[in-house]
């Protein structure tokens, strides 16, 4: 079997304790507008921090004298703002696996742990 936790998930998600007939309708509601909504919000978050951020850099720079170190602080600020959506990808990957997944997982009481062991 394949090491990788998304494979896993899947293994998990499509065995036999499937809810055979609340399924298709999850998957597609979890498809079609929960992953997407919660995608696009957690995109625009990100966004708008990134678009404060370059507007107080931008602030702080239009005071700044010497003109290589204006070009230093912007480029430092590129270089962070690259690492952070490499970042972002990373979670918006998890959010989708979370919301796809969820949809095949059947309800579990919530006085139990998802991982209870079988008495």
């Amino acid at each position: 079997m394949n090491d990788s936790v998304m494979f896993q998930g899947l293994a998990r998600a499509l065995s036999p304790a499937t809810p055979p007939m609340a399924w298709p309708v999850a998957a597609w509601k979890n498809l079609f507008l929960d992953c997407p909504i919660a995608v696009s919000t957690h995109l625009q978050q990100f966004v708008g921090r990134q678009m404060q951020e370059q507007m107080e850099l931008l602030s702080q720079l239009s005071r700044e004298q010497n003109p290589s170190a204006f070009v230093t602080r912007e480029a430092a600020f590129l270089q962070q703002s690259a690492l952070a959506w490499s970042t972002e990808l990373v979670a918006v990957g998890e959010i989708v696996q979370s919301k796809l997944l969820n949809a095949t997982q059947a309800e579990q009481p919530e006085d139990q742990p998802p991982f209870a062991k079988a008495a």
